[in-house]
C-alpha cells in the first residue's frame, strides 16, 4: 500500500515545483487532451517524451512515477482484454470457437493500454510536485469566474483538496486493516479474490 504515490506530495526545490500551480494545472489538462487526440503511436512517443522531461526536470524519482500505475493496473488489464475479445472489426490472427482475436483489437487494446498509463502517470506527476493547498489555490483561481453564476468555487476546491489528501492516509487505514486481519490469522498471500 505504500507503493501508491498518487496523492502523495515529494518535496524538491526543482522548476517544476517552483511553477505556478495554475500553470501546471493548465499543462496537465493540455496534456490530457493531447493524449486522447493521439491518433497513433507516434503521437504516444511525444507524449512519452513530454513526460519523461517532465520528470527530468522535476527532480521526482522515477521509480515514484511509475509506482503510480499500480493502482490502475488491474482496470488496464481488465480494459485490455476486454478490447481484445470484443472488439469487432479487422484481420482475424486467431479464432477458436467463439472467440476470435484480432490484429485491430490488439492495436486498440494497446493504444487504450497506453493511454490510461500516461494519464496517470502524468497527473501523479501534477500531484508529485505541488502541494494540496497550491492545488486547492491554484484550481481556486483558474475557476473564479464560474463566480458570477453563483458557482461555489471555493467549496468545490476545497473538496478536491481534502479528496487529493486523504488518499494517502485512506492507503495507510487500509494498510493497518489488513495487517490487523493478518495478526488475526487471515491469510492474503495465497488464494484466489474469493478466498
Amino acid at each position: 500500500m505504500k507503493d501508491v504515490t498518487f496523492g502523495q506530495y515529494y518535496p524538491a526545490g526543482s522548476f517544476v515545483h517552483k511553477m505556478d500551480p495554475r500553470c501546471k494545472i493548465l499543462l496537465v489538462i493540455a496534456y490530457i487532451v493531447a493524449i486522447f487526440l493521439v491518433k497513433n503511436f507516434y503521437g504516444f512517443a511525444v507524449a512519452f517524451a513530454f513526460l519523461a522531461v517532465s520528470v527530468l526536470c522535476s527532480r521526482v524519482p522515477v521509480r515514484s512515477v511509475l509506482r503510480s500505475i499500480k493502482g490502475i493496473l488491474f482496470l488496464v488489464l481488465f480494459t485490455a482484454i476486454l478490447n481484445v475479445f470484443f472488439y469487432g472489426s479487422g484481420e482475424v490472427l486467431w479464432k477458436w470457437r467463439f472467440i476470435t482475436i484480432r490484429k485491430e483489437a490488439l492495436i486498440f487494446a494497446a493504444f487504450m493500454a497506453m493511454r490510461l498509463v500516461l494519464l496517470v502517470m502524468g497527473t501523479s506527476v501534477l500531484t508529485l510536485t505541488t502541494t494540496p493547498v497550491e492545488l486547492t489555490d491554484g484550481i481556486e483561481s483558474l475557476l473564479k469566474p464560474l463566480k458570477y453564476i453563483k458557482f461555489p468555487v471555493h467549496e468545490l476546491a476545497l473538496i478536491m483538496s481534502i479528496a487529493l489528501r486523504f488518499i494517502p492516509t485512506l492507503m495507510e487505514e487500509t494498510e493497518r486493516i489488513i495487517n490487523a486481519q493478518k495478526a488475526r490469522g487471515a491469510d492474503f498471500e495465497s488464494g484466489n479474490v474469493f478466498s
